[in-house]
């Protein structure tokens, strides 16, 4: 579009009124901020830009946002740069400016993007490695060797990596406790039926959520194949969980087929209870098997 001296308009092509939802007839010849009125601070913006193209140069405004106001009334928020040239008559003379509009709202909206894709990446593999690491220092604790320490922590790892996998597929929306509960406990299916069943809600979690309740699955999946009602044949496990609220409640209960013995000694389950947040384990040891209430609450619980 081009201004005169005074700032009033003298041309505006088809694609100018167009973008900027005007008709031409009915702008030629006003003040430009009659026809778009803003606040004060981008007026004063704008007019010294002004001032210094009418001097002789060329000016730019980069990534300004703008509400237009829409043919029914309503606003859109749009994304504008700018581009100011001295107009000049056949001396040489300044008789004016003309501006280039360049709509970069989609540019500028996949910029936004991008960066907070960049911030939330960086922020989870920062989370990733603070895990990573506090495993390996927990899985020390409970190695009788260096194989035995390479191989489970090569498991939580997998275990780790899986969730991972999960949750790109779902586009990183956080999981569904039932797909959780599918990706560790599906191998270890019997040929003819599950040896588990798995009821409740369709609840997704968030992904942090999702990550930890992974590794505690790991652990509690681990520890009922080494010595409980996953070990043998004819056990069974059953996991039922409910939401109320803020609060999610799973109930994991093991039915064995061989007698089991409680153990006092404190191994990598019960260290990782301790070591994520916003998680809360009862443990009862029953003459039919082990039985878990897990308690997860929190505002970032749900998805």
């Amino acid at each position: 579009m081009v201004l005169d001296t005074d700032l009033r308009f003298i041309f505006a092509n088809k694609a100018y009124l167009e973008a900027t939802h005007r008709p031409g007839e009915d702008i030629k010849g006003l003040y430009v901020f009659d026809v778009f009125p803003d606040e004060q601070d981008r007026i004063d913006l704008l007019i010294s830009k002004f001032e210094a193209t009418l001097n002789g140069r060329v000016t730019q405004l980069k990534a300004q946002p703008y509400q237009l106001k829409m043919e029914d009334g309503s606003f859109q928020d749009r994304i504008w740069q700018l581009t100011h040239d001295p107009l000049r008559d056949e001396t040489g003379t300044i008789i004016g400016l003309i501006q280039r509009c360049e709509d970069i709202t989609h540019q500028h909206l996949l910029e936004q993007r991008n960066k907070a894709i960049s911030h939330e990446l960086s922020h989870r593999i920062k989370n990733s490695m603070s895990v990573i690491s506090a495993l390996a220092r927990i899985t020390s604790r409970n190695a009788d060797n260096i194989d035995d320490y390479v191989e489970s922590f090569t498991r939580r790892i997998d275990a780790i990596s899986r969730a991972n996998d999960l949750l790109l597929d779902n586009d990183w929306r956080g999981l569904r406790i039932d797909e959780i509960f599918k990706a560790e406990l599906k191998p270890l299916e019997d040929e003819d039926q599950a040896a588990y069943s798995l009821d409740g809600p369709p609840v997704r979690l968030t992904i942090d959520a999702s990550k930890n309740l992974s590794m505690v699955l790991h652990e509690l999946t681990t520890n009922a194949v080494k010595y409980g009602c996953l070990k043998e044949t004819g056990g069974h496990l059953t996991v039922h969980w409910v939401r109320d609220a803020d609060t999610l409640t799973i109930k994991w209960l093991e039915s064995c087929s061989h007698t089991i013995t409680p153990s006092d000694n404190i191994g990598f389950g019960t260290r990782l209870f301790d070591m994520l947040p916003s998680i809360a384990v009862e443990r009862d040891f029953t003459p039919a098997g082990l039985h878990l209430t897990i308690t997860m609450d929190g505002e970032m619980l749900f998805a």
